[in-house]
């Protein structure tokens, strides 16, 4: 028992290490992402979300943030999860593409005005390299969160967009940096739009 708990305590230890770091890599990326999306809110106009696996969940944590709240009570604010339905899921990957998963949805809500928050470890998948293609057919800035060399999505970013890369290249650091960046970004968006309370 006294060896796991020293284990413990090491992988406390280096994500610990690994926090301070990602905040150092990204603080800038993660304030001005926070502007844009409470720019983004103040005008009317909403947050769609999306990722895959951990990323998933993380959207979803994010939107469950949004909509319910972070910590105190205030209005619920405009985020959409574009995670589909299994009916709607099923069909577009069986009769369309995997590819298509975020990008038909993202054509379906988004307006021009809105944000799309985008989360991939690998900074590579397909499906939202495609969401952000068509997020930016609809005139959409983007937020993307990555890691790895994040080379691809960076690439497709537009000057106005926004990437917060982790350079980590284990999945379970950067899932673990991001869940921590979102729940960051929640906090100052509820500072922005309703004051900053005491601790």
């Amino acid at each position: 028992m006294s060896e796991m708990l020293e284990r413990a305590a090491i992988w406390f230890d280096l994500a610990s290490e690994r926090m301070q770091h990602s905040f150092l890599a990204c603080g800038t990326p993660l304030v001005a992402s926070v502007e844009l999306i409470v720019e983004a809110m103040v005008s009317g106009h909403r947050v769609l979300v999306c990722g895959n696996g951990g990323s998933s969940a993380n959207a979803q944590s994010f939107v469950a943030m949004m909509i319910h709240r972070y910590q105190r009570e205030r209005p619920p604010l405009p985020a959409h999860l574009l995670t589909p339905d299994i009916p709607t899921f099923s069909a577009i990957v069986g009769e369309s593409s995997f590819a298509d998963v975020y990008a038909r949805p993202v054509r379906a809500y988004g307006q021009r005005g809105d944000v799309l928050l985008c989360m991939s470890a690998t900074g590579q998948a397909i499906n939202i390299l495609q969401a952000i293609d068509a997020a930016h057919d609809r005139e959409m800035r983007v937020v993307a969160l990555t890691g790895y060399e994040g080379d691809d999505i960076a690439r497709m970013l537009h000057e106005t967009d926004i990437q917060i890369h982790i350079p980590f290249d284990r999945h379970a650091a950067i899932h673990t940096a991001h869940h921590a960046i979102l729940h960051c970004m929640a906090h100052l968006i509820d500072e922005q739009l309703f004051g900053v309370e005491d601790e």
